[in-house]
């Protein structure tokens, strides 16, 4: 069965994210699930609401999932909080 137009549209955003992605991430082994991964189920997860394919009764389970994923995403991708407490003196304390 032929595309629409309309279908084409679209998935043409998503196509293209998920191609840049792919490229971006190569270098990395295919094995197992990546963030880029996450990334895609998310931008999909966008698109399927968009279009209206998720009923009503399961817009709940859909948000829920795409908050949870969109929260794992943004802790992963945060620069670990920095530990240095400034200069230490030969003992191991703070200098006065």
């Amino acid at each position: 069965m032929p595309k629409s137009k309309k279908t084409e549209e679209t998935m043409a955003p998503v196509e293209e994210a998920v191609s840049q992605q792919t490229q971006q991430s190569a270098p990395q082994p295919t094995e197992g699930l990546q963030l880029t991964d996450l990334r895609i189920m998310l931008q999909i997860l966008d698109v399927v609401t968009a279009r209206g394919a998720i009923k009503a009764d399961e817009m709940s389970t859909v948000g829920t999932l795409y908050g949870k994923l969109k929260t794992f995403i943004d802790q992963t991708t945060q620069p670990a909080p920095s530990t240095d407490q400034g200069p230490v003196d030969s003992e191991g304390g703070q200098p006065d």
